[in-house]
């Protein structure tokens, strides 16, 4: 009896005490307060409930196994740990911990060094180096029982599962706000805030891309497609080039509330507002995620109706083109650039834009005379020049240039303001000073590079449309209650034009940007363009036809395109110009690589070797060593990658991680001025 009574207590310690304690703990790091975590599992009993049944449920696979208590112990550590990162996240974004953050471990990586110090990374590696070796010490010692599943194993787990089951119908079909459960959300924050961390994270791990309509068919289509005028033949009289500029973490900061400046820290910004079409830009995310707003940008389409946080640049764009302006505008003979003064393989844009109907892609690898913030950023100056590279003055040819802007990224804590900032930040939060002085002075050089690029294009003959809009709010801690006008999902837009376009001010989502900018300027190419050009936004039925077009697009049939897969990856040249290998040769002793287009990102390799060199200039490369010629033949039957070709030189760019992204054209020795004699 007693034996029995101490296996009772025994499996209510570990499966039904310890998912309590776990989901305690992991509720304190996600409001990053005890006091906050019990505040919620009394307000919420049944929502906490949820979660803990659903840590229940992970915990009870450890019955299936002979090292039971190694298992069990396994599966909390994942779960702390994923309360533990959730934490830290939350201290540098204002979007919480997600399944998704999975694919974005490369991307994530290549920014450390602006979020961590050296002394954060030896740390990290060392805690997890105790944490793994304590794991294996914890598998050695663990006993070892012969029967790996019992019919309490699968009674807990078969009633856990059904519990969960009814919880789902009947929260979701409760009618109280507190009670009631979603499986979609648009704040994200919100809703770990409300439905919990556990169950937030879960349901970001199965909920992807967008889910079929109920009603999607080809007539259903073919009804959307008829109420979408086809005016492709009627060209625009005007064809001008356009230039669109997303705006890392900008926002107009005079908008909140109590604080003051010295002076007018974005001037061009306002000066263009006054003076040109602007209005309110609802963002879809705050604080991180770049990206889900350039997509919604660049596509026209929502990301809220694809998974719980997640990236369509990480998930169906990896493989998928989609209708995009690149594609819309291509129809008009439109080239299409994107600049970037960061690495071409964040969030894979190296790969993403030739999906998404690119031409040209110059990213930081791209360019020289790059000078860095205090945090590590390449400053946003850089910007103007590479744009105006990307416009062709022959009005024979069109462009659109896509610009994404890097210096004013977080984090903005931990940096000491410069005593020679123009800006001084007067009553700003509490233990937020030197954050708010850093970011307001990043902004106010953004600005700057605002009136330079404005002043250049205003001297251009050529008709051109300039748009301007900020990625997302910053990381700064604000509130919804902070803002004088608008809320935390909101930044602002311009579009100036040096041509005479009627001045147009309204407030937009930032997937009705483009179509709205393409309709001003006579543009209506595109189905999902014509969409949002024709439909009545105030509908009831333009969000829902909206996400039948993007589910027939990029997971569905194409029966809006009669079937058919109308749009192709392009073979997207990297940098505005194309590297050019044009020789090799031995000067005053020293071996000169000329060409053009050179950056101090490129590499040298003869014979399939590196070559250590260093950048002179565009022009010029000096090679640290002598190349040596060897036997190797050319197979003509075999397939040489650029760089392993014998005797052969080439000139390639790679990122800061060693990725290889374009070649120059191939040289043989016998081609170049050291042949000679």
């Amino acid at each position: 009896m007693g034996e029995k009574l101490l296996r009772v207590k025994k499996f209510f310690t570990l499966y039904v005490f310890l998912p309590v304690i776990l989901d305690i703990v992991i509720e304190s790091l996600n409001r990053k307060s005890v006091f906050s975590a019990f505040s919620y599992m009394f307000d919420k009993p049944f929502l906490f409930l949820f979660n803990v049944l659903i840590i229940m449920l992970t915990l009870s696979v450890a019955m299936y196994f002979k090292r039971e208590i190694f298992v069990l112990s396994l599966i909390s550590v994942v779960w702390l740990l994923f309360g533990v990162v959730n934490f830290v996240i939350l201290h540098f974004r204002v979007t919480p911990f997600s399944a998704v953050d999975f694919t974005l471990i490369s991307s994530a990586i290549s920014v450390s060094g602006h979020y961590l110090t050296a002394f954060n990374v030896v740390m990290i590696f060392f805690a997890v180096a105790i944490l793994v070796i304590s794991m294996i010490c914890l598998f050695k010692r663990t006993p070892c029982f012969q029967k790996n599943a019992t019919r309490k194993a699968y009674m807990l787990s078969t009633l856990v599962i059904l519990t969960l089951a009814a919880g789902i119908v009947v929260m979701h079909r409760s009618s109280t706000s507190v009670q009631a459960l979603a499986e979609n959300y648009t704040n994200i924050s919100e809703a770990y805030e409300n439905y919990g961390f556990v169950y937030c994270f879960a349901n970001s791990i199965i909920d992807t891309g967008i889910k079929k309509p109920e009603d999607y068919s080809q007539e259903s289509m073919a009804q959307i497609k008829e109420s979408v005028q086809d005016n492709e033949k009627d060209e625009p009289e005007t064809k001008p080039d356009i230039v669109m500029i997303q705006l890392e973490s900008f926002f107009d900061i005079c908008g909140v509330k109590g604080v003051s400046f010295s002076r007018d820290p974005l001037p061009n910004f306002h000066r263009l507002q006054k003076e040109y079409s602007n209005g309110q830009l609802t963002v879809p995310t705050v604080g991180a995620g770049t990206v889900n707003t350039e997509f919604e940008v660049l596509t026209g389409m929502s990301q809220h109706d694809f998974g719980v946080s997640e990236y369509p640049y990480k998930t169906v764009l990896k493989s998928k083109t989609s209708e995009s302006i690149c594609t819309d505008l291509a129809k008009l003979g439109y080239t299409s650039h994107a600049v970037h003064n960061n690495t071409a393989t964040f969030y894979g844009r190296n790969k993403v834009f030739s999906n998404l109907g690119f031409n040209s892609f110059t990213s930081v690898e791209y360019m020289n005379n790059i000078t860095l913030n205090p945090n590590g950023w390449a400053k946003d100056g850089v910007m103007v020049d590479e744009i105006l590279k990307t416009l062709d003055d022959n009005t024979d040819r069109s462009d659109f240039t896509f610009g994404i802007t890097v210096q004013s990224h977080g984090k903005y804590n931990d940096v000491k303001p410069d005593a020679k900032d123009p800006v001084k930040v007067y009553n700003a939060p509490e233990g937020k000073e030197e954050s708010y002085e850093y970011y307001v002075n990043e902004i106010n050089e953004v600005d700057r590079m605002i009136g330079d690029l404005v002043n250049a294009l205003s001297k251009r003959k050529k008709p051109t449309v300039l748009v301007l809009y900020g990625d997302h709010l910053p990381s700064l801690d604000l509130k919804d209650e902070d803002l004088n006008d608008g809320s935390l999902y909101e930044t602002q837009y311009i579009i100036w034009n040096n041509y005479g376009l009627k001045e147009k001010d309204q407030d937009l989502k930032a997937y009705e940007l483009y179509p709205e900018v393409l309709d001003q300027l006579g543009i209506h190419e595109g189905v999902i363009t014509r969409y949002h050009q024709q439909a009545d936004r105030n509908s009831d039925s333009y969000r829902e036809d909206l996400k039948a077009l993007e589910y027939d697009l990029l997971y569905g049939e194409n029966y809006i395109y009669d079937g058919e897969t109308p749009f192709t990856a392009t073979d997207l040249q990297m940098g505005t110009k194309a590297l050019k290998l044009a020789d090799v040769s031995l000067k005053d002793g020293e071996y000169i690589v000329r060409g053009d287009n050179f950056t101090p990102y490129c590499k040298v390799y003869f014979d399939g070797k590196e070559i250590e060199s260093q950048w002179i200039d565009e022009h010029h490369l000096l090679l640290k060593e002598a190349p040596e010629r060897s036997d190797r033949k050319v197979d003509k039957e075999k397939a040489y990658e650029p760089d392993q070709i014998p005797n052969t030189f080439v000139v390639e760019v790679q990122n800061g991680d060693g990725v290889k992204l374009s070649y120059s054209n191939s040289l043989r020795w016998k081609n170049t001025s050291l042949a000679v004699k």
